[in-house]
């Protein structure tokens, strides 16, 4: 669980510093003031060695794609991970958690022609790249993360003619960490992942009990699938199932945050705009779920 976390030239934010976080940390503020990006931040923290995150952060924006051209190329696709845009400064992202206690992490875009020797040095020799396989020294573009909890780790991103590729291969994170972004959807598919896990550890209960919170009339959930798509489907007393989006978007919404925390274990879950399809009568009872379900995973 995070004690505390400093960020430094990360999207809008120059320096801030965040103390005395607890197990469920609610971020309210204005439009345009960071609250998202303070979500983006935490996220590349917990995924600790992973350069492809910053990939994902536009996606969980509602930006799906992004057509990247090499040559005149003015911006790398990660520019606007830095504070002004400005890439001579380096990101650092600093947390204390109490399971890895604190640990350091370094962005950086290397061009300069040393860095990127060694950027191909490392392409030499790693078994995972082909023989045929090197960095192109025209026009390459590399995103350099570093681990500095123990002496200096770092993992690179490279976005060049053959496209973007990573090396050396991350291991994983140091604990599971979900983001429900406001505008990406989850895939139905990784929906029903996460129901059949729960339901695997004979643990359905808690979901069925904490979306009573929405629709009382619920009794029970089944995945079924309709035509190739697997539905959640929940039983509320008519002669058939229902789909659970035909309930209404806080119903799904909170099935979708009770799922994250479940198979989020000792872990972290990072949700933006949190209250997004929920009538303001339930909002005290949707906050009680949260909690619960956090002590209950210790997430």
């Amino acid at each position: 669980m995070y004690q505390s976390f400093n960020i430094s030239n990360f999207r809008c934010f120059k320096n801030l510093n965040v103390t005395n976080l607890e197990r469920v940390n609610l971020i309210a503020g204005v439009n345009n003031v960071g609250k998202t990006a303070l979500l983006e931040a935490l996220f590349l923290h917990c995924g600790a060695y992973n350069p492809h995150l910053t990939m994902n952060l536009n996606a969980l924006r509602g930006i799906e794609s992004i057509k990247v051209e090499l040559g005149q190329m003015i911006e790398t696709p990660w520019d606007s991970l830095f504070y002004e845009f400005d890439i001579s400064k380096e990101i650092q992202l600093i947390g204390d958690d109490k399971t890895t206690g604190v640990r350091k992490l370094q962005l950086d875009i290397i061009r300069d022609v040393e860095g990127l020797m060694k950027v191909s040095q490392l392409i030499q020799h790693d078994i995972n790249w082909t023989k045929e396989t090197s960095l192109s020294l025209e026009s390459p573009q590399v995103l350099e993360l570093s681990d500095m909890s123990n002496g200096q780790n770092s993992y690179y991103l490279i976005l060049d003619h053959k496209g973007i590729r990573g090396i050396p291969i991350p291991p994983p994170p140091p604990f599971p960490t979900i983001y429900l972004g406001s505008m990406a959807r989850v895939p139905l598919s990784e929906e029903a992942s996460r129901f059949g896990k729960l339901e695997l550890n004979r643990q359905l209960n808690v979901l069925t009990n904490a979306l009573k919170v929405v629709e009382p009339r619920l009794d029970d959930l089944s995945i079924i699938v309709v035509g190739d798509t697997p539905l959640i489907h929940g039983d509320i007393g008519l002669e058939r199932f229902v789909p659970l989006q035909f309930m209404g978007e806080g119903m799904a919404r909170l099935a979708n945050f009770v799922l994250a925390i479940a198979n989020s274990p000792d872990g972290v879950v990072l949700i933006d705009e949190i209250e997004n399809g929920f009538h303001h009568s339930i909002l005290t009872k949707v906050w009680q779920v949260i909690g619960e379900m956090a002590r209950k995973f210790n997430t």
